[in-house]
């Protein structure tokens, strides 16, 4: 049964590229396939040959191919046979559904909604995609960095037959194939040295280089290289590259996402996957849906973490594959995840950990947020915040004070501030401080005078780049420091408003965004 499939898989192939009339591409040899024509009243042989054949086909072919006693006698109701390839054709077209980031048809800005026709061309940039809607539903994903042209869209006149060619110049696709009868809904994609021929499955292909790489997540297709033919399914893949024979090679299984918090809090996106032997790289790819109609972002990575930047708050998915030693991507894995990151927590102003006599009022200061309307405040008797002490929502200013005559009896406190966009937007927490409230004969530790001091939750192995400038813009930057803690401390600068931003750079050198800005008083201005 598999060897049948795969013949009939090949025939549908060579008989769409042999229209192709290509030298440098692969092609094939015709196959048929049959559609049942009910004759009609009236119906005669100029009619049916003007209507229903291609204008090369002759009458005397169908009436030998059905047996036809009379070839001039046509009788209402009878069925005749005609073979898919003899069938009038008509133009047909792709439309785009969704784009992301720069593409062009035909060299022009594309559109939702534009029609693909035959011999259009459509290129994505880096960053950019689209995803196409074929004639018979199926749908093309175009990412990112690649050149695809249409060689054939049509469709028959008489019947659900239709005939998508595509050429993959370079880059990359994803496209699941909508299941049609037999041979009437063929899709090829054509790469410099292998075709892949499809009618209902989920496949990828990519031209990188000279290289071109098929890799199957479902379903089975038949792989053309030259005069060869590899049968691929589920879970295999193979590699083209005009010099020797295509193999049948396993993919690599789906990447496992490990230790997925309930929601993200920084705005950069990390991602943990397990060590897997093989995997040379993983690629990472962010959608809304988990069709993955519209990618919003997708990046290679070299070692087992995805970083995403730039996201807004949100619900999304993640798709990551492996990258064998082939340049082949593996089987794919889906995972959900949370993004609430805005308004971003702001920075804890002052000495981490402060000390104080019963009855000194401790000041409890933050760096503004650009993006905070007021702030939210708590102080509680453990780490968990489950016994408060205290809380204060819509504070105004970036600190807070007691009122007179409050105090915090003593003991070990932990307090923490979050930002709040509009009425109740809350951002993530801050970081934690500890408060100790000494005796009233106990000696707290001297606080450091004219420093600028602050800090923020990250890996304390990774190091920060921390710039301050005069202006909103940063167009007159006034400190750039690299950190190699999540801690800023520095002499107060003069008199003036000062913004800052930080961002991450890890020890493979990736570097992170910036955060969205914040901004701090000299106290001489207070």
């Amino acid at each position: 049964m598999q060897k049948n499939t795969l013949k009939l898989t090949l025939g549908v192939m060579l008989f769409a590229l042999g229209a192709l009339n290509s030298t440098s591409y692969a092609s094939g040899t015709p196959s048929a396939a049959d559609y049942a024509y009910h004759v009609q009243p009236g119906d005669n042989l100029s009619k049916l040959t003007r209507d229903v054949l291609e204008s090369h086909t002759g009458w005397d072919k169908v009436a030998k191919y059905n047996k036809l006693p009379n070839a001039h006698l046509l009788y209402p109701g009878e069925v005749l046979h005609i073979p898919y390839a003899w069938l009038k054709n008509s133009p047909a077209a792709a439309h785009i559904e969704t784009l992301t980031g720069d593409v062009k048809l035909n060299g022009n800005p594309a559109r939702v909604g534009d029609a693909v026709s035959s011999n259009a061309v459509l290129e994505t940039q880096a960053g950019g995609g689209a995803r196409m809607r074929l004639p018979d539903g199926s749908t093309l994903n175009v990412l990112e960095s690649t050149h695809i042209e249409a060689k054939e869209i049509t469709r028959k006149k008489k019947g659900d037959f239709f005939n998508t060619v595509f050429k993959l110049v370079a880059g990359r696709i994803d496209a699941v194939k909508n299941a049609f009868p037999a041979e009437r809904s063929p899709l090829l994609i054509q790469g410099m040295h292998g075709t892949i021929g499809v009618r209902g499955t989920h496949f990828r292909m990519a031209q990188d280089g000279d290289n071109t790489l098929a890799e199957i997540e479902h379903g089975k297709v038949g792989f053309a290289v030259g005069e060869q033919a590899v049968a691929l399914s589920g879970g295999e893949g193979s590699v083209a590259d005009g010099v020797k024979p295509a193999a049948v090679i396993p993919l690599l299984s789906a990447p496992v996402v490990m230790n997925l918090p309930g929601q993200f809090e920084n705005i950069l996106v990390r991602v943990d996957l397990q060590e897997m032997q093989g995997a040379q790289a993983f690629r990472g790819e962010v959608a809304r849906e988990e069709d993955f109609a519209n990618i919003l972002a997708q990046n290679t990575y070299q070692g087992t973490q995805v970083r995403i930047a730039n996201l807004a708050d949100g619900t999304y998915w993640l798709r990551v594959r492996a990258i064998d030693a082939h340049g082949l991507q593996g089987m794919e894995s889906r995972t959900r995840f949370v993004l609430k990151a805005h308004p971003v927590a702001p920075l804890l102003m002052g000495t981490n950990d402060v000390e104080l006599a019963h009855g000194i009022q401790p000041d409890f200061s933050w760096a503004e947020v650009d993006e905070a309307q007021s702030y939210r405040f708590q102080i509680a008797r453990d780490q968990e915040f489950k016994d408060l002490a205290l809380k204060q929502d819509n504070i105004k200013a970036t600190r807070f004070s007691f009122a007179p005559g409050q105090n915090l009896q003593i003991g070990q406190y932990y307090w923490r501030v979050a930002s709040v966009k509009g009425e109740a937007d809350q951002g993530p927490w801050s970081e934690v401080r500890k408060l100790r409230v000494l005796p009233d004969s106990a000696t707290a530790p001297a606080l450091k005078p004219g420093r600028m001091i602050a800090s923020w939750q990250d890996d304390a192995t990774r190091k920060f780049e921390f710039q301050m400038a005069g202006s909103k813009d940063f167009s007159d930057i006034k400190l750039n420091l690299t950190l190699n803690e999540p801690k800023i401390d520095i002499e107060m600068p003069a008199v003036g408003k000062y913004f800052f931003r930080i961002r991450t750079v890890d020890a493979d050198g990736y570097i992170g965004p910036w955060t969205p800005t914040q901004s701090f008083v000299s106290p001489a201005m207070k």
